[in-house]
């Protein structure tokens, strides 16, 4: 039997710092900006070359592996819905999650919010004694 074919990921990993290295190379060029913007181009059809030439050569890995993630098995785990009491039958609205207004406060903000302390409540000598 024929050994697990694998993708050949370092070689798709190369064509980064092949596509980094070709760009340093075209910003030392000494030519026109017309001629940058189609040496660009030139590189990113290249590297998407490669990339799909990588493609077709690791197809079989690359499907072998699609293939076994696909016959894993699956655990769905149903959990039924708590039931309502007699005394709430629906009318009244009760919030989904019950937290502190300390646990609320900037929850749905994007800014961090402090509370005002008061300094002479808190005294550092108080402190440094524990």
């Amino acid at each position: 039997m024929f050994p697990k074919a694998r993708p050949k990921w370092w070689q798709l990993y190369l064509t980064f710092p092949l596509l980094v290295a070709l760009f340093v190379v075209d910003s030392r060029l000494k030519v026109s900006t017309r001629a940058h913007q189609a040496v660009q181009i030139g590189i990113v059809l290249i590297v998407f070359g490669l990339i799909h030439l990588w493609l077709k050569a690791n197809a079989r890995a690359l499907s072998a592996m699609d293939r076994a993630q696909l016959g894993r098995r699956v655990t769905v785990v149903r959990i039924q819905p708590h039931p309502l009491s007699a005394m709430d039958n629906g009318s009244k609205k009760r919030p989904m999650f019950q937290l502190s207004d300390s646990e609320i406060k900037g929850t749905l903000s994007d800014t961090f919010e402090m509370d005002y302390i008061d300094a002479e409540s808190f005294k550092a000598e108080e402190y440094r004694n524990n």
